[in-house]
């Protein structure tokens, strides 16, 4: 029977919501990363990266509600730091300008 690791990363600030869940299972490991945003706008596009290992995304929409949710199996496991950083950028439908946010993703279990 294969053992399995688990570890999960949160953290918010005023306009974004973000939870890792990493899972490790023998040498196969996944993560999927919930985003929210909490501001009060419409969020029309977003790219991310985590720090330290440079893991970058991007999102063209979110729900009505603004939360994505996205799942990546036998892609990476992370469990080497106490703490990630989350740095996205993301343009507001109506606006033109983009806003620029950090997240520190502090390790829970």
């Amino acid at each position: 029977m294969l053992k399995t690791k688990t570890v999960r990363y949160t953290g918010e600030n005023g306009d974004w919501s973000v939870e890792i869940n990493a899972k490790l299972t023998g040498f196969e490991g996944s993560h999927s990363i919930k985003i929210r945003y909490k501001g009060t706008g419409t969020v029309e596009r977003a790219d991310y990266r985590i720090f330290p290992d440079d893991y970058e995304g991007g999102y063209p929409d979110f729900d009505k509600k603004g939360n994505y949710y996205w799942e990546c199996r036998d892609c990476g496991y992370y469990d080497q730091k106490d703490e990630l950083l989350f740095f996205i950028v993301w343009k507001e439908r109506g606006t033109s300008d983009e806003k620029v946010g950090f997240l520190d993703l502090k390790r829970s279990r």
